[in-house]
């Protein structure tokens, strides 16, 4: 924690300096000569006094060592400095009889951290530090609006935390929250403010505040109070938990906002379902991760929502960045080859047709050798009981699971440079009821085999200009054969989890496969080549300079293709992968799927990013993709540029805006102009255009301003 390292560093620096000076010699300068008092067994040193211990350095008008206390005072502009803390004060005395160190009119500088404390007692001898009348800042002392704790008292006991008694916390002068007692963590900012300011034809002109104040160690309390003048107000309470131990981490946020809409019933219009929205409208956003002792993590999201548009409509930032949220909790425990979980998927919001799992229960046994063999065993084990408030095709709303998968395989290798793994697995799936409503098992087997290649060439060439110190290529074929005879796609049990459209390479084998009620047979062998070059970096790290991987599938057997409308390819899309980084300012990456057969492009994804890190940065973006038969018009083609240039070291200037090719127009641009203020505040003032909007301005302005955090 910052404040007690800052602490514990003080105490340190007095006890080598002082202890030192009474107990050995240490070298002590200063401009005038150095006086002995007989009588009282004094040493003064006087005129611009130095005394140097190590890599500490302490300067002050006049240092007095008395013997027969054991005490030393240092009086007039005192200064310590060993580069990393650098302390001002009136006065130093210190006992080392009773251990003790009081010091007057202090100004401390750690790091990003201010502090100015009237008094403080540091006991050696029990560890604890108590002052009075401290003033903490994040940020120079004298800058306008700097934020800042003021504390009438305070006891530090432990390397944790501040116990502090009539807590203020500042922006500037002003004082915006007073604790009569608080336990201060602050190895982040104790406080956080967040507002935005804009302006819409729906909401008219608004206000958005998000606060947080640190009220006990890893815990702050804060809320959302949002003003909008066609609106009302919204308004709600926020929690966020960030506590850490040896064994156990754990980090938590809670958000919650209600308000009264106002607007008529036009303008709050339907949701998702062609439902009236209504009045009263509220969100909540609640996030947990948790890791206990390397073996027991815990994560949970959950979102409940009065309305589809109601985080679209308040809180527009939170809806791009999920537009329909999943609520679940997981809990998973890793053993010395087994990880057991729980998994739950929910649904609170009606409006959103999501399959629930209530829950799952699972059990992985990792690949293991049999004892004696060369054979590597790995298994599965898992039930669920599956909910959908829709019903599906065979009108079935619940059902309960269970799977089991046993899997085998072989790995042969030859000098780590050819491996063959032939593979065998079984996957048992038993429902509690079919179409028919009576219980269904389904046995489903796979074969196979992976082959995997590997190629290494070095070469000691050299460029200053790129970085370049010898080079390493690694070729990596792999071929991936399997052939599952017969699946469970054509027996009619409930589809709950069945196949859906993704782009990225989906897994061919069985252990891994999750369109668990519609496994397709299937037979057939993926071919793919890894391509990455490599040089070594300043840290002996390998730095990666290129990267080139490309997969085919070759299909046997052809299922149909519900997305397409027809059979399946023999040879489906061409995956192709690159990654050029030769500088540390330019990057390129490309993912692109070519139907082989007639050449056609169905996906291309690119970014482009060029920099030069004190002045500018530019991003160039692609996102195309063509969809075939039914879904042709789901094809997407949209093209993204970004730019930012630095005015200064503070101010800097951003550029972004996307074009859409289907429609010829540019769908959204936005200006923005972002600087740092007082060392404190950032602020970022933007202007945003779009066309083809729903529930949106096609122009807004807008003000954002957040509290920096160290």
């Amino acid at each position: 924690m910052l404040w007690s390292n800052v602490s514990k560093k003080f105490l340190t620096i007095l006890l080598l300096v002082v202890s030192n000076v009474i107990c050995r010699a240490v070298e002590v300068s200063s401009n005038e000569p150095i006086e002995y008092i007989a009588d009282k067994e004094e040493l003064v040193v006087k005129g611009d006094a130095r005394i140097e211990v190590g890599n500490f350095i302490i300067q002050a008008d006049e240092i007095t060592f008395q013997k027969e206390q054991a005490t030393a005072i240092a009086t007039g502009n005192v200064k310590i400095d060993n580069k990393k803390i650098y302390i001002v004060a009136d006065r130093i005395f210190y006992n080392t009889n009773a251990n003790l160190i009081h010091v007057n009119n202090s100004k401390i500088k750690a790091h990003d951290y201010y502090f100015r404390i009237e008094n403080i007692d540091l006991d050696t001898a029990n560890d604890v530090q108590t002052g009075s009348n401290t003033e903490i800042f994040h940020g120079p002392m004298d800058l306008t609006f700097t934020s800042s704790i003021f504390v009438k008292s305070f006891e530090i006991t432990n390397e944790q935390s501040v116990k502090a008694k009539g807590t203020k916390f500042k922006i500037g002068p002003a004082t915006i929250l007073y604790l009569p007692s608080a336990e201060i963590d602050l190895s982040s900012h104790p406080f956080y403010l967040e507002q935005n300011y804009g302006l819409n034809h729906s909401n008219g002109v608004y206000l958005q505040n998000d606060f947080y104040f640190g009220v006990d160690k890893g815990l702050k309390l804060g809320g959302l109070l949002d003003f909008y003048a066609k609106r009302g107000i919204l308004v709600g309470p926020a929690l966020k938990v960030d506590r850490r131990s040896e064994k156990n981490q754990i980090s938590s946020e809670v958000k919650f906002g209600f308000i009264q809409d106002r607007a008529s019933e036009e303008q709050k219009g339907f949701d998702i379902r062609n439902e009236p929205i209504s009045s009263n409208r509220h969100f909540l956003e609640f996030a947990h991760r948790q890791h206990y002792d390397d073996q027991i993590d815990i994560i949970a999201r959950a979102t409940s929502l009065s309305d589809s548009e109601v985080e679209r409509d308040f809180r527009k930032a939170w809806y791009d960045r999920n537009q329909q949220p999943g609520s679940f909790a997981e809990m998973s425990y890793r053993g010395q080859n087994y990880i057991a979980s729980v998994f739950g998927q929910f649904e609170p919001n009606t409006f959103y047709n999501t399959t629930q799992q209530m829950p799952e229960v699972h059990i992985a046994y990792l690949p293991t050798k049999l004892p004696g063999t060369k054979l590597v065993h790995n298994a599965h084990v898992g039930a669920v009981r599956l909910h959908n408030r829709n019903k599906d095709l065979y009108g079935i709303t619940s059902i309960s699971r269970a799977d089991i998968y046993y899997g085998i395989s072989l790995p042969l290798g030859y000098e780590n440079f050819l491996t063959v793994k032939p593979i065998f697995g079984t996957r048992v799936l038993v429902y509690d009821r079919n179409i028919d409503g009576e219980a269904y098992g389904k046995g489903i087997i796979q074969g196979g085999f992976d082959v995997d290649i590997k190629f290494t060439g070095r070469s000691d060439y050299a460029s200053e200009t790129f970085g370049i110190n010898g080079l390493k290529h690694v070729i990596n074929p792999t071929v991936q054969y399997r052939v599952i005879p017969s699946g469970n796609g054509s027996i009619k049990i409930p589809k709950f989890h069945g196949e859906c459209f993704s782009t990225e390479i989906p897994s061919i084998d069985l252990d891994d496969m999750r369109n668990v009620d519609d496994i397709q047979r299937q037979n057939m062998v993926r071919l793919g080549i890894k391509n990455s070059l490599y040089t070594q970096s300043e840290s002996y790290v390998p730095k990666q300079l290129v990267r080139v991987d490309v997969f085919q599938d070759i299909l046997f057997t052809r299922n149909y293709d519900k997305f397409r409308q027809a059979h399946q390819k023999k040879f489906p899309d061409t995956l192709l992968t690159v990654g050029i980084y030769p500088t540390s300012w330019f990057n390129f990456d490309v993912q692109s799927k070519v139907d082989p057969a007639k050449l056609r492009l169905h996906e291309l994804k690119t970014m482009t990013v060029i920099k030069d890190a004190d002045f500018w940065e530019l991003a160039f973006s692609t996102n195309y993709l063509k969809f075939d038969g039914i879904n042709s018009q789901k094809s997407t083609e949209q093209y993204g540029l970004f730019f930012t240039f630095n005015l200064s070291s503070q101010t800097s200037i951003t550029i972004e805006s996307q074009y859409d090719a289907r429609i010829h127009k540019f769908s959204r641009q936005r200006f923005s102009l972002s600087s740092t203020l007082w060392n404190s505040w950032l602020v970022d003032l933007g202007i945003t255009t779009r066309t083809h909007v729903k529930r949106e301005d096609h122009l807004q302005f807008d003000w954002h301003l957040r509290l920096l955090d160290f």
